[in-house]
């Protein structure tokens, strides 16, 4: 659903200036909510194909810049958009916040630990404001569904299953290396590792990863791969995600394929939620024996563009519905971690490498 224009009492008016790097399909899917935000003026767009920035320039304002540096040296900009691959993020990443800029990146924040590791202590040793947006920021249905959980009325999410498939990515030549982005868990999947600690709302104590491949030889990695990670005071997230059937593909030119679903949660009170449309009405359907409860989600306040702006004016927090560099970098180490010990299921240690 759209998010309606903010007007809450409080709402900040200044105008935030932001360069963008990386022009391709991530971009293509978030220049609606950017040219919708009222806080938000784009200044300055880069990307190694030039047209590319020209193009969105046109769409969002600001100007095509010369290089990466250019953006992050341009003083009317306070917050730069990370919108390139993992393994191009974290020099310019490092750059971004040394010049005092605020950053929202994508996930997953890097290919390796390592990396991740410096962006995350760059990051909090700068004054600035580090996200990293996920399938779940800016979603009403997650947001309404962690309302339900923390308070009470269903009892505390113990279960959380999901599974996808589709086709693996075909339209960049660097998705499905492990060494630049990782296999369908990193590339896809993590997006619903962080939405299951985030509804869990307690820290993952123990993580059992398995890797398959049964249909692509070829690809650098395998195409099947399952998680189940298990929560303090009882709950367990089960992650399951598959590139092996060949689904369609609809554009190799960005992220367009046939996309399969399954998502269910389970409260410790027996409840199950799903996600539903009934008369065409978006809906979260709690039912126990036979029995339904209907919450209907309930609207952000405002772009995720406009609350982060707000939060750089007043110095934070974040939003509550994007997650900090830290739980991105919790979020690839549960990941690697899981992919060096497969089938054995492991006590989780989320500190930095490093320390």
């Amino acid at each position: 659903m759209p998010e309606p224009e903010y007007e809450g009492e409080g709402a900040m008016s200044k105008t935030i200036g932001m360069g963008i790097l990386g022009c391709g399909d991530y971009l293509r899917w978030e220049k609606g909510a950017i040219a919708a935000s009222k806080r938000i003026a784009v200044r300055a767009l880069f990307d190694p194909r030039a047209e590319r920035a020209r193009r969105y320039a046109e769409l969002l304002g600001g100007e095509p810049a010369e290089s990466a540096d250019a953006v992050l040296d341009d003083p009317d900009v306070e917050v730069v958009c990370l919108f390139v691959p993992p393994w191009l993020r974290r020099d310019l990443l490092l750059k971004a916040v040394e010049a005092g800029k605020h950053v929202i990146a994508v996930k997953p924040l890097g290919p390796t630990v390592e990396e991740c590791g410096e962006m995350v202590r760059a990051a909090e040793a700068a004054d600035v404001l580090c996200c990293v947006q996920y399938r779940r920021t800016g979603n009403a249905v997650l947001e309404t569904c962690k309302d339900v959980f923390e308070g009470g009325e269903l009892g505390r999410l113990a279960i959380y299953r999901q599974d996808w498939m589709h086709h693996y990515p075909q339209w960049n030549d660097w998705a499905t290396d492990p060494a630049r982005n990782g296999g369908p868990f990193m590339d896809a999947m993590i997006h619903n590792l962080n939405t299951a600690r985030y509804l869990m709302g307690r820290p993952v104590t123990h993580c059992t990863y398995f890797s398959e491949d049964f249909a692509h030889p070829d690809l650098k990695c395998n195409d099947t791969e399952l998680m189940k990670a298990d929560f303090a005071g009882g709950g367990t997230a089960l992650l399951f995600i598959t590139w092996a059937a060949d689904l369609a593909v609809y554009s190799t030119e960005g992220n367009d394929r046939e996309h399969v679903e399954v998502l269910y949660m389970v409260t410790d009170q027996g409840w199950r939620l799903t996600e539903e449309h009934r008369s065409g009405e978006q809906l979260i359907v709690a039912s126990r024996e036979g029995r339904e409860r209907l919450f209907r989600p309930q609207a952000l306040p405002a772009t995720f563009y406009d609350r982060f702006a707000e939060a750089v004016e007043t110095g934070g927090p974040l939003p509550r519905d994007v997650p900090d560099v830290r739980a991105a970098y919790e979020d690839v180490k549960l990941v690697r971690d899981g992919e060096a010990n497969p089938g054995v299921r492991m006590a989780v240690d989320l500190s930095l490498v490093g320390q």
